[in-house]
């Protein structure tokens, strides 16, 4: 059975001003395959629900192991078709929208009115090389299940996000053990490693966090279950806004 995901709201200590809230929805097993073929549904269907705008073009990246990362920007439209080409790689696509635009839906949206107004950062992560998973939220240490011992992780990060790869092994010699191992976050929270890892993702960016604690677009999360099976979601709030 998979573990329950409880919503993660890590303690930050920035100044406010200028800050964003980032929601991340995710499976709700780390161990669920997430297809490529998979996530580019995803991304079509965000599209052909207005959420993103098929005009305008969007960003993808990839990194591959032992790799330079990758970027490209094309037509949205075709976004979704170029995540088939990321086999053996991290990838990710991303688009701004705006809530000013009418013809632009916004799955926090209450009572027809965008909740909050202004911007939304989409990205879509698909983890496709078999070592490596995403840790939505970056953890300052890895507490070792073996040894129990504390080490500090310098993760290569990866969009807003961190690549943990399970190749790398700890002092003692013990592999990553995603059901023991546990993950420090900055505040001093502590997760299992499984709590906070996947291999695809959705992240929303907004200018503050949504009165929704769930996302309230049936139809999104339809879409979602539809790629990822069962779902859990992740609030990171006070975070500096994408690059």
């Amino acid at each position: 059975m998979p573990v329950h995901r409880e919503r993660v709201d890590p303690v930050r200590d920035e100044e406010h001003l200028g800050l964003v809230h980032r929601r991340w929805l995710l499976p709700d097993d780390v161990q669920r395959p997430v297809s490529l073929q998979q996530a580019g549904r995803l991304w079509r269907g965000l599209l052909e629900l207005a959420v993103l705008d098929a005009g305008q073009e969007a960003l993808v990246r990839r990194l591959r192991p032992g790799g330079a990362a990758e970027e490209l920007e094309m037509p949205a439209a075709a976004s979704s078709g170029a995540l088939l080409g990321g086999s053996g790689a991290a990838n990710l696509v991303t688009q701004v929208t705006w809530t000013d635009d009418e013809e632009r839906r916004d799955p926090y949206a209450l009572e027809g009115e965008p909740d909050p107004p202004g911007y939304r950062d989409y990205t879509l992560y698909a983890i496709d090389a078999a070592a490596w998973l995403l840790l939505p939220i970056v953890p300052l240490a890895r507490l070792c299940a073996a040894c129990g011992r504390r080490a500090a992780l310098e993760l290569p990060r990866f969009g807003d996000g961190a690549i943990l790869d399970l190749s790398l092994v700890c002092s003692c010699g013990a592999a990553f053990d995603l059901g023991r191992d546990k993950a420090e976050l900055k505040g001093g929270a502590v997760f299992l490693l499984e709590e906070l890892a996947c291999r695809a993702a959705l992240s929303i960016e907004l200018p503050r966090a949504p009165q929704s604690e769930e996302l309230p677009d049936a139809q999104l999360a339809q879409l979602l279950r539809e790629a990822f099976g069962g779902t859990d979601e992740l609030a990171d709030d006070a975070v500096a806004p994408a690059e």
